[in-house]
């Protein structure tokens, strides 16, 4: 999806964090793969096979299920209507010197000038305008419904603060909000903050929206809890440039053998689960409580079930977007397979919504991938990093659960894939899991290299 944002030139070299969040990121090379990986590079190939997950039957099943189609109501409908008298930006005249003023005054001092177009010499100014141009926001078809569904909600059910700004959004007016609005750094069980205005502190963040908000986290300014969930399934994709092999401690610094490095490429920004804080955010569907999972905060209700509270038809909004029931306490235990362990001894980890979460990710970055090399009629190296597997986990099966569903998807989206060639899983501690290896090779007949190749390197310490 396209939306009106201001998106800069991200030069960011091309495994990193950006700002306090993850990201995975992807590249592209001239032609031939190039291959960044340790160890063997011997070959192996497989096949789907009959094998039930080690998280059981219902984790196997394939969501989104193929060929489904998005259910809109009426609200919904007519909100994506709207968006066919959208014009898209025109981004053929792009002016480098009015984007080199507006990023000068940015309000916030950039980490480091290196990777800004201010420090670029003027004959790589036509490259830097094309670079600019293919900068856009993208989401799952599956986050569309679920971004006019929330909007619908806040219309029903929103209070006086709410309405005012939720009743005259648009789509597209919403997606620029959940760009424009976000903090610049978010992080930490305790939420320390850095805002556009330039406001620094930490908490506060259940309050805005209602009669307790204050100033500078007030709703008009700033993103609630809610919509920083709903912003995390947004991505921005852009081509860019690359600055360094991106170790963990590059620190923007230039290297100036480029036959090290790969010098471009194409970067997109996704988000893991903030599982670190308890009752917000992703935490509300994956981990179940004897505290949050309560009829009084509207779990335990049929998907379908008639919702006429605010609470229930909050849950019933994240119900129907993963197509899963929630449940009271009282109604889970661990059975070693859907419900596992989580960090907390009390807690249950619902290891079926982790991977619904993921999937959202996963498909995002390997069907963008597919797009932009084909529109270059390159084959794509695909670079991974764990995402949401740092500070922000709350299981230690998570990672086992990111491996096996990215594996998943790529097996079924794998006729599709013509144009990734290989996936590099970078700082991971496991060296395989099930059928995805290092060295390996999904086969498809489909592909013009035979499949898509699998590379993991492991790293020496949990981000």
């Amino acid at each position: 999806m396209h939306g009106q944002c201001s998106v800069g030139l991200r030069a960011y070299t091309f495994i990193q964090r950006h700002l306090s969040k993850t990201t995975s990121q992807h590249k592209f090379t001239h032609n031939k793969l190039y291959l960044n990986y340790h160890g063997s590079s011997s070959r192996r190939t497989f096949r789907t096979q009959a094998v039930m997950s080690t998280f059981g039957a219902e984790f196997d099943e394939a969501w989104p299920k193929p060929g489904a189609a998005m259910k809109l109501t009426e609200f919904g409908t007519k909100l994506l209507q709207k968006c066919l008298k959208v014009d898209k930006p025109d981004v053929s005249h792009i002016d480098v010197k009015s984007f080199i003023k507006k990023s000068s005054n940015f309000p916030v001092e950039f980490g480091t000038n290196t990777c800004r177009v201010i420090s670029q010499p003027k004959e790589r100014y036509p490259e830097i305008q094309k670079q600019i141009a293919s900068a856009y926001p993208i989401i799952h078809e599956r986050v569309l419904g679920l971004y006019l569904a929330f909007l619908e909600h806040k219309c029903k059910y929103g209070n006086k603060r709410e309405l005012e700004i939720y009743q005259s959004l648009t789509l597209t007016d919403f997606v620029q909000r959940l760009l424009a609005k976000r903090c610049v750094s978010f992080f930490g069980k305790n939420d320390k903050y850095l805002l556009l205005s330039r406001h620094r502190g930490c908490s506060g963040f259940l309050d805005i929206g209602t009669d307790g908000e204050k100033p500078p986290l007030l709703l008009q300014d700033v993103l609630c809890y809610d919509e920083i969930k709903l912003s995390a399934f947004l991505s921005v994709s852009s081509h860019t440039e690359f600055l360094n092999d991106g170790n963990r401690q590059n620190c923007g610094v230039i290297e100036r053998n480029k036959s090290r490095i790969e010098t471009d490429g194409v970067i997109i920004g996704l988000i893991g689960a903030r599982l670190v804080r308890r009752d917000v955010m992703e935490f509300q569907d994956i981990i179940i409580t004897s505290k949050q999972n309560t009829k009084e905060n509207g779990y335990g209700l049929p998907i379908d079930a008639e919702a006429n509270t605010r609470t229930a038809d909050y849950r019933r909004v994240w119900k129907q977007f993963y197509e899963e029931r929630d449940y009271l306490y009282a109604q889970v235990t661990r059975d070693g397979k859907r419900f596992g362990d989580a960090r907390a001894q009390n807690d249950i980890f619902d290891n079926v919504l982790m991977k619904k979460r993921y999937t959202i990710s996963f498909d995002t970055l390997l069907l963008e991938s597919e797009a932009r090399a084909a529109a270059a009629g390159k084959q794509a190296y695909i670079h991974v990093v764990g995402i949401g597997l740092g500070v922000w986990r709350a299981a230690v099966q998570q990672e086992k659960i990111f491996l096996e569903t990215f594996a998943q998807r790529l097996k079924l989206l794998l006729p599709k894939l013509t144009h990734v060639g290989v996936v590099h899983f970078s700082w991971f501690q496991l060296s395989e899991w099930g059928d995805l290896k290092h060295g390996g090779i999904y086969k498809s007949a489909a592909h013009p290299d035979g499949g898509i190749r699998t590379f993991l390197s492991i790293s020496r310490f949990c981000r």
